[in-house]
């Protein structure tokens, strides 16, 4: 499996990335690369806008987006929530070639959005999650896909924390560990279990104890046992990554890939 890394300026009004070294040569710039076969796509932004363009991005919601966005008592979060559909509706579009505001979600029992309408031979599968002001979509065809990213902040209780939701040997990796160590290894495998739960939905009916994450020398991580089955764990595939400083994130995803294609949007990149 590779990893590329394509350095996209994106604007909301005109989702087309621009690679560096076409911004001195080409002003008009293709439209993000092509899904292909077994390749994974995973977005990274910010969820800091512009008035103007924020309203723009709420012009593409659905009524009932438009109504859960009002409910929200703080205006910083309602304005990521905004800023989150409007552009997760917008990159979806240009997968699809449909408008952004014609594309209707359906969703899990546990919240996971899909696509209302099926295609005909495939089904296109995609997650979304933030933390603060960033947010990461990752996207693929015909395999379940999840992507979790936390900010990395100090956590004086992290061993009670461990223990409540860490299975013993994960527990007991992390109590090893002080310091920065500490606190990577911790949300290195706390991301690794939510982006696995997010793509196999299975939401609150599998205890996240019950995700057993294994951290390698190398600094991999690989889904070593669900529910104690290490049958049902083998298909799954974990990447963790640092997408901006100060954050940690991972994605699981079902069967083979061949390539993981990071892209940005509005100046974060992952890297």
């Amino acid at each position: 499996m590779q990893r590329s890394f394509v350095d996209s300026t994106i604007m909301t009004n005109d989702l087309k990335p621009v690679r560096r070294d076409q911004l001195k040569q080409d002003r008009s710039a293709p439209h993000p690369q092509p899904l292909l076969g077994s390749d994974i796509h995973v977005w990274c932004a910010s969820l800091e806008f512009p008035p103007q363009e924020l309203e723009g991005l709420f012009h593409l919601l659905s009524p009932d987006e438009k109504k859960r966005a009002e409910r929200f008592y703080f205006e910083r979060d309602r304005n990521r929530f905004i800023a989150g559909r409007g552009l997760l509706r917008t990159i979806i579009s240009h997968y699809l070639e449909i408008e952004p505001s014609q594309i209707e979600f359906i969703y899990g029992s546990y919240g996971k959005p899909a696509l209302k309408s099926a295609l005909q031979d495939k089904t296109f599968e995609f997650n979304v999650s933030h933390s603060k002001d960033l947010a990461l979509y990752i996207f693929s065809w015909d395999r379940k896909v999840g992507i979790d990213v936390e900010y990395v902040r100090p956590m004086p209780d992290t061993n009670d924390f461990a223990g409540q939701f860490f299975s013993p040997s994960e527990s007991g990796f992390v109590n090893s560990l002080s310091g920065k160590q500490k606190d990577d290894a911790f949300f290195k495998i706390w991301t690794c279990k939510e982006a696995f739960l997010k793509a196999n939905g299975s939401g609150l009916t599998l205890p996240i104890n019950q995700v057993e994450i294994s951290l390698e020398a190398e600094g991999s991580a690989i889904l070593r046992s669900i529910g104690g089955d290490k049958t049902q764990a083998a298909p799954w595939h974990l990447e963790t990554f640092n997408p901006v400083p100060g954050y940690q994130a991972a994605l699981a995803v079902e069967g083979h890939m061949r390539h993981i294609i990071f892209q940005k949007l509005n100046g974060y990149l992952v890297g």
